[in-house]
């Protein structure tokens, strides 16, 4: 449990709706990283498929126009997906339902479920808590990592980039 899980539920006045940055990063060649700065929830937040490169140990400048902006548009597919499950659930706890509609907010959501999900089937079996993100209030089941939607995207994203031997889809 992250100590800032504590905040959760002690608020004065309206219930705060949190993400929370993983424990530590994690990437397939820690050595290769040489300019990390900052964290990388934070760049997962701000450019997804940036770092998704990075932990995968693949530069977008070594992939072809072509096939990066191929990857760009799965990912903007996906996003719109999951935007109208979100947008539609039944399920989502009113602190979300209530900023949802902030486009800022959604994008920053969408994003958090991306990183979330591509991390859950990244990181070793059984020592996930230390490098997955966490939200309070949880988001529906709907885009949890193990949900057909989220999942498929995180397959589709790693066969694209032939790296589906870095991930663990069989253990979550």
């Amino acid at each position: 449990m992250h100590s800032r899980q504590v905040l959760h539920g002690a608020e004065r006045g309206e219930t705060a709706a949190l993400f929370l940055s993983p424990l530590r990063p994690i990437f397939k060649n820690p050595s290769e990283v040489h300019s990390h700065t900052g964290s990388q929830f934070t760049f997962f937040l701000t450019a997804p498929l940036s770092a998704f490169c990075q932990m995968i140990g693949v530069s977008p400048n070594e992939a072809d126009a072509d096939f990066y902006n191929e990857a760009e548009n799965i990912l903007a597919n996906t996003f719109s997906e999951w935007e109208i499950i979100l947008c539609s659930s039944t399920s989502m706890d009113l602190v979300w339902a209530q900023i949802i509609t902030d486009p800022f907010i959604r994008r920053l959501i969408l994003r958090f479920i991306f990183c979330r999900s591509l991390l859950s089937f990244f990181c070793p079996p059984g020592e996930s808590e230390q490098y997955i993100p966490l939200c309070l209030p949880q988001l529906p089941p709907s885009v949890s990592p193990k949900a057909e939607a989220v999942r498929s995207v995180v397959t589709h994203l790693a066969m694209h980039f032939d790296v589906t031997d870095s991930f663990h889809f069989t253990d979550i």
